[in-house]
Formats: structure tokens, C-alpha cells, sequence
């Protein structure tokens, strides 16, 4: 049995420019519990929700649990693992505690089609947002100055500051802004979509039992132990 999902390009450790990293790591090996083997076709996240919503692929990754997505998707039960983001600064941070105190009109840099939380979709027509199709864009303008405030999910972020050529003296990190619990979101229309929901969560509840779960997560983050969640044990709030 064959599942086609859209897997995003600009999402590592999670999901590359190849699609690989985390996300089909857990996927594939949940599914390959069940009978099931997974194909990808790599695109923008934006695009992967909209091939997802209109039935050209099964399934897309990375997509977090919230009003908007239960609404337009199927949901698994059991979430594939938990990324934080967070309000990043140029230079000097303003430590907003959640984006309810951010003011009207601020300048805020985002991913395209990504989501932060439900409270960031009740309150972002409030700002001026922009919004980009990669992290290295974002990464410039908020080094640039160009942005007020950008939100970043922490582990991507680190993964692109290390890369060469990236630049991160003038990037600084406020609060947290959401921990997303994120899915595999099946597409709504597709008659067999709940059946793969809980043949996924079955994959998953398999992979836990066995370890095999932990140590796919101690790839991206060695010192996570056995935890469940990929948590930021290095948020340090910078003074």
C-alpha cells in the first residue's frame, strides 16, 4: 500500500530541500509497521497544503495541530513530535510575552503559509506582515534590520545559523511564542484517509514501545534523551 505525500523543502532538520530529515524518517519507518510504504514529491510548504487540500497528494508533513488545520485536514491522534517557535529581534530584543502584546502595525517577518498558533492567526491581520518563501530570506531581512520582529521555529533557525555563510551576530531571541505539536495532515476528501490516520498512530505507539522512536529523535537533538518532545533545553532569554 502506497501513501503520496508532499514533503516541504525548507523545513530542516525536519524536511530539506530533498525532503529528507526527521518528518519522513518517523513516517516512513510508522508506516512501514502497518504495510504501508510512502513516496514523496518535494515542494514549498504552501504548496504541499494546497495539493494536500485539493487531493493531488495524500498527505503532506509538518503541519501543526490547530483550528484551521483540524478543520481542513484529517489529523492522526498521536503528533510526530513537539517544535517550539519563538519572536527573534534585530540587535536589541522587546521580550513581547505572546504576540497579543505586540503592537498594531508592527513589522513582522514570517514564512509563507506556515502556522504559529491559533493566537497568532486571531491577531495577525494586526501587523504588517511579510511574509517569504524561504528562511534564508527571512533570516536576511531580519538581519538587515528591514523587520521589526520575525518568528522562527528554534530548531530550524539553529540548523540554517550553522550553515556557512549565514550570518547571526544581530539575531537575538525574545519569548517563546507557540509549541506546536506537529502531524501528518491527510487530505479530508480521500475515503481512506482515517484509515491511514490510525495505521499512522499505530506506526508511532510501535516505534515508542521499541526505542526505535527516541533514537530517530537523538539524531536531531543528541542530548534529548528518551523525551517524547524535542524541547529548547538550551532557551536561554538573551539580556
Amino acid at each position: 500500500m502506497l501513501i503520496r505525500i508532499a514533503a516541504e523543502d525548507n523545513w530542516p532538520p525536519f524536511s530539506d530541500h530533498q525532503g529528507r530529515g526527521l518528518s519522513e524518517q518517523l513516517v516512513k519507518a510508522a508506516f512501514a509497521t502497518q504495510g504501508y510504504q510512502i513516496t514523496t514529491v518535494v515542494v514549498p510548504y504552501a504548496r504541499a497544503l494546497y495539493s494536500t487540500r485539493q487531493g493531488d497528494t495524500d498527505a503532506c508533513w509538518n503541519v501543526t495541530r490547530q483550528q484551521n488545520t483540524e478543520q481542513e485536514f484529517t489529523l492522526h491522534t498521536i503528533p510526530l513530535f513537539t517544535a517550539d517557535s519563538s519572536f527573534y529581534y534585530y540587535q536589541q530584543p522587546q521580550f513581547y510575552p505572546s504576540v497579543m502584546q505586540i503592537p498594531d502595525g508592527t513589522v513582522v517577518g514570517v514564512i509563507l503559509g506556515y502556522e504559529y498558533g491559533d493566537l497568532y492567526e486571531q491577531h495577525k491581520h494586526r501587523f504588517d506582515l511579510v511574509q517569504v518563501s524561504t528562511h534564508t530570506q527571512l533570516i536576511g531581512l531580519l538581519n538587515s534590520g528591514k523587520l521589526d520582529l520575525a518568528i522562527f521555529f528554534d530548531d530550524v533557525l539553529r540548523y540554517y545559523l550553522q550553515q556557512e555563510g549565514i550570518k547571526a551576530q544581530n539575531i537575538r531571541r525574545g519569548k517563546l511564542n507557540y509549541s506546536s505539536e506537529i502531524y501528518l495532515a491527510f487530505s479530508k476528501d480521500n475515503p481512506q484517509s482515517i484509515k491511514r490516520a490510525e495505521a499512522l498512530d499505530a506506526g508511532i505507539t510501535e516505534l515508542k514501545k521499541s526505542g526505535a522512536y527516541q533514537q530517530l529523535l537523538l539524531r536531531i537533538r543528541p542530548g534529548s534523551g528518551s523525551s517524547e518532545q524535542i524541547t529548547q533545553k538550551d532557551r536561554q532569554t538573551d539580556q
